[in-house]
């Protein structure tokens, strides 16, 4: 016999692998956005309100999950990440083929793009371009909730905090799909007013008494070193931060492992550009010169870079 609490547990869970709210799985189900919100999970007068059988069975319906997946959500530990909806590599696949038709990554090798450090390089990726791309938005969110469902758990998240600028609507997609509070950190205090770093409410601690559990959210990654003034900023401030979240990692640089454990955090990513090259091969983006020209780059950057000089 399953407790109140357990059941909307379940729910919960099951809206939070798809990518949902409650209430966003709720109208994906055909029934009122509201049906599941908390407010409604208990009578005014504090009895508890218990979903339908004819609701459960239309979200079990839409999302595709069986009875003995959903009792294995409702049965889990408060603290375990639920279950995956898509594999690692259909996530990738699907963001890196979003990442393509936006033209938010690009490849050149007859005339490379020169990045910021003034080096040449026969790939580019804009994360910014995507955010005016509705249906390739969509979903790279919707995975990228999942994902942090899946590998950090909804329940080991207090907040979100997206890191000055391109970071910032990530995080606010981000935490209105898990329904988190937001805040997002600046690259230094503001000079002037409360001189603030951060902006936004945090808490000096979170239900359980604890430091506040933050998911720092950037939308992407080279070797990770940006990464360090945010997180000290948050750490600064009495935040607990293990967890990173970025749209896209480059994947071709040893020093973003090394960097990560260093700080003491956990990568998390949609994409890689080993990810973006296998997706561009498989339905032929680009002609075999370029992609040869791209592989050699991704295997050995400083040796492209030389022979291109």
């Amino acid at each position: 016999m399953f407790t109140h609490m357990q059941i909307w547990r379940g729910i919960d869970r099951l809206a939070a692998s798809h990518g949902h709210s409650p209430s966003g799985l709720a109208k994906l189900a055909g029934l009122d956005p509201t049906s599941f919100n908390k407010s409604k999970r208990h009578s005014p007068e504090g009895k508890p309100r218990w979903p339908s059988t004819e609701s459960l069975s239309k979200v079990l319906a839409v999302t595709g999950a069986t009875m003995s997946e959903f009792i294995a959500l409702i049965g889990a530990n408060d603290d375990t990440p639920v279950a995956q909806t898509f594999s690692k590599d259909e996530i990738a696949r699907t963001a890196a083929e979003a990442l393509i038709s936006t033209e938010s990554v690009l490849f050149n090798a007859s005339k490379p793009f020169t990045l910021k450090s003034g080096k040449k390089s026969p790939v580019y990726i804009d994360c910014r371009r995507l955010i005016s791309f509705v249906a390739e938005r969509k979903a790279l969110m919707d995975a990228g909730a999942q994902l942090l469902c899946a590998e950090v758990g909804p329940n080991n998240i207090d907040l979100l905090a997206g890191g000055e600028t391109a970071g910032i609507p990530y995080s606010a997609f981000l935490a209105e799909r898990l329904e988190k509070p937001m805040i997002y950190v600046r690259k230094q205090p503001k000079g002037y007013g409360r001189m603030a770093q951060i902006e936004g409410v945090l808490p000096e601690t979170n239900a359980k008494g604890h430091a506040p559990r933050v998911v720092m959210i950037e939308d992407l990654q080279t070797d990770g070193g940006s990464k360090q003034i945010f997180i000290d900023a948050l750490r600064a401030a009495g935040a607990e931060v293990k967890h990173t979240f970025v749209v896209f990692h480059y994947g071709i640089f040893p020093a973003s492992t090394a960097n990560m454990k260093a700080l003491g955090v956990k990568l998390h990513a949609l994409a890689t550009w080993w990810d973006v090259l296998a997706v561009a091969k498989a339905k032929n983006y680009f002609d075999a010169a370029t992609l040869e020209s791209v592989e050699a780059f991704l295997n050995d950057p400083a040796k492209w870079q030389e022979k291109y000089d």
